[in-house]
């Protein structure tokens, strides 16, 4: 299932396909699942060793889940 738009364009129109949107899914979810274990490897890092909240790792770990969350509820009302 194409965009209408995107149909028009020829060299779009077979890149655009349900495999290329699942694997971009599955790729940004991955990436946030690495990112937010990152963050949180590195707050603990911080809080541990050097003994600093880092109010910016934590904030940063709550923004990567509040929006997984926010996008997974939306797609569930949504569909």
């Amino acid at each position: 299932m194409n965009h209408p738009v995107l149909r028009r364009i020829l060299m779009l129109d077979h890149v655009t396909d349900e495999r290329l949107r699942e694997h971009h899914r599955r790729s940004s979810t991955a990436a946030l699942v690495a990112g937010a274990i990152t963050a949180l490897a590195l707050l603990e890092y911080r809080l541990l060793v050097e003994h600093v909240i880092a109010s910016d790792l934590i904030a940063l770990i709550y923004a990567m889940g509040g929006t997984k969350i926010a996008f997974m509820l939306w797609y569930r009302f949504k569909n």
